[in-house]
């Protein structure tokens, strides 16, 4: 009898055992094809991720370069220019108007060249590499790559070194635009030579892996990118276009097409215009090769943890199934009110220290209950007492209401009002207990402040609330209290007393294309650098906590308005010394009472 029922034991070990075993192995090799899957999947997800990032940024670039060279072909004074007769004195003024132009745009550094030229020989030129360039003749200049004087319009459909430049040639992208006279049979032309730099740059820059090749697509004619360099491939290289997708390839756009070449696969994503694209290689998985090296460990390895699990399972079931119930019947104790310690389930081991934990854990929460029951006799006790208090702020504004009607017998405006200001400001600070006001309200507690340091300054401080987008954003809007006082002191204190002489303060409110709520104080001081309006909006440590010029104020409504709304609220300083300072408060947006009660 006893062997039979050892023996049963035995089996259920060795089928729990095989159980265990197989379920270890089941999800090993489960697990090793899903990261195997996943992992392509992630990879050709990453390539086209950053492809979509430069497709993006040369897009922008590329519309720029048309929108500039269509700019070109109406711009009225250059079209006086080149079909009219303009004085010799007007030439500077074309010149300035396209020099203008031509230093707003982003891609300015990769125009090499910008040539305007009509059928008689006048030509406008500008560009980087102008003073690096042979001398334009009215023969020379078919020499540079697609200029013609055909109707077929070249533009980005070619690669071609500009053969005009002295010393090394650059390789440039041209852009054409044909000029028509409206009054006339009169042709002219507008000729960019767009660096191939404006392609390597924003490649290398987004390109998150160094050992991936990248490729350049325009006119059905593919680029590689080395360096700085587009470099043409090789005759005869064979491209390839996959029509049908592998499933281990997780495309997130549709227009991105997968390609083959020289035996790999590449993803190409559109530009978006002029039919261009970008490729990338798609890695090879190295995973693939470290699984039979890695296969035979995980296996051993998942199955001697698997019978240690089963093994320690069987003992630590028999010497923890007894403390367990002791310990869940106390906790049940103590869900149920009874926070009585239980002496019996601190054990002399690591569960008697969980029983202990336990107890001490019942003493804490009476001892808090207690504790919460004091405080709440103590709060009474100090509400009693603030009660009895109040009549002291009473005396205060019983005598500042004296001192007004003293100052107004006299026809003392200026007491009159610099009373009845500090009276209100007192008593918004004695008995506001609201955390966010109106920005009506918050507007009358600066107003009340300002009206003080208008007299204090003799009237040469001025603040102005020149704009409000929406009467409604003064009643909707909510605002910390004493946010917008400490701005006005700072633009008062470091600003405008520092400038010596007088000053204006603006406030303007207005709302973002989000919705969100803008408040800009502005002031003609004496400004700051861009290291201190950063430093402001920190917290001062060390020796500037001590420092007289910290704008703690500042960092203060800052830290109040995110601890308030968020962290994506809060100010924002744009200050330029000699000029002025410019602080914008985010605010969420208003809550609009009258939508919510028609709703």
């Amino acid at each position: 009898m006893l062997k039979r029922r050892h023996s049963l034991q035995m089996r259920i070990i060795m089928l729990s055992l095989a159980f265990s075993s197989m379920i270890a192995l089941g999800i090993c090799a489960v697990s090793l094809v899903v990261v195997y899957r996943n992992y392509l999947r992630a990879n050709s997800q990453s390539v086209e991720y950053s492809l979509q990032v430069a497709a993006n940024q040369l897009r922008q670039n590329v519309s720029e370069i048309d929108d500039f060279a269509d700019w070109c072909t109406v711009n009225s004074t250059i079209r006086s220019y080149i079909f009219g007769n303009v004085q010799t004195q007007q030439v500077l003024t074309v010149y300035d108007t396209l020099l203008n132009k031509y230093s707003s745009q982003y891609t300015a550094r990769y125009l090499d060249r910008i040539l305007i030229t009509n059928d008689q020989g006048r030509i406008l030129q500008q560009g980087m590499t102008t003073t690096q360039s042979l001398a334009i003749t009215e023969d020379g200049i078919y020499q540079l790559p697609g200029f013609s004087e055909g109707t077929e319009n070249l533009s980005w459909t070619m690669l071609e070194k500009d053969p005009l430049i002295i010393g090394n040639s650059k390789t440039i992208i041209p852009v054409m635009r044909k000029i028509a006279s409206y009054s006339s049979n009169a042709q002219a032309q507008v000729y960019i030579a767009v660096s191939s730099r404006m392609i390597t740059d924003v490649l290398q820059e987004t390109n998150a892996c160094e050992d991936c090749e990248l490729f350049w697509i325009m006119n059905d004619q593919m680029w590689r990118v080395s360096g700085n360099e587009l470099v043409a491939l090789e005759p005869g290289t064979e491209i390839q276009s996959v029509e049908e997708i592998p499933d281990y390839v997780s495309l997130m756009n549709q227009q991105t097409r997968l390609i083959r070449y020289n035996e790999q696969l590449a993803l190409a994503y559109p530009v978006g215009v002029h039919d261009l694209y970008i490729a990338q290689l798609l890695q090879q998985p190295v995973i693939w090769d470290q699984l039979p090296s890695m296969f035979p460990f995980f296996v051993m390895m998942l199955g001697g943890l698997s019978l240690l699990g089963l093994l320690l399972g069987l003992v630590l079931r028999q010497m923890i199934a007894v403390t367990v119930q002791a310990l869940q019947k106390q906790l049940a104790r103590i869900s149920e009110g009874d926070f009585t310690p239980n002496p019996d389930i601190e054990w002399d081991n690591e569960m008697g220290d969980i029983g202990r934990g336990i107890n001490g854990l019942s003493r804490s929460i009476s001892t808090l209950m207690e504790k919460r029951l004091d405080d709440e006799r103590q709060k009474k006790d100090l509400e009693y007492r603030m009660l009895q208090n109040q009549i002291n702020p009473h005396f205060i504004y019983n005598t500042l209401n004296s001192i007004k009607w003293m100052a107004a017998i006299q026809h003392a405006t200026g007491i009159v009002e610099m009373t009845m200001a500090l009276s209100r400001l007192l008593k918004s600070v004695s008995k506001g207990n609201e955390r966010l006001v109106t920005l009506q309200e918050e507007f009358a507690l600066v107003n009340d402040y300002f009206t003080i340091q208008h007299y204090r300054y003799g009237g040469t401080i001025m603040l102005d609330v020149s704009y409000i987008e929406d009467e409604r954003l003064c009643q909707n809007c909510m605002i910390p209290r004493f946010t917008l006082q400490p701005l006005v002191e700072n633009a008062i204190f470091h600003g405008i007393e520092p400038k010596g002489c007088a000053g204006n303060i603006e406030i303007i409110v207005t709302r973002d294309p989000c919705g969100d709520t803008l408040i800009v104080l502005k002031d003609n001081g004496v400004g700051m650098d861009e290291e201190m309006a950063a430093k402001v909006l920190r917290a001062p440590e060390g020796e500037e906590a001590e420092a007289k010029y910290r704008h703690v104020g500042m960092w203060n409504v800052h830290r109040r308005l995110q601890y308030s709304f968020g962290e994506e609220y809060g100010l924002s300083i744009s200050s330029q010394p000699g000029v002025g300072t410019s602080v914008t408060i985010r605010l969420p947006p208003a809550h609009n009472s009258e939508e919510e009660s028609t709703d």
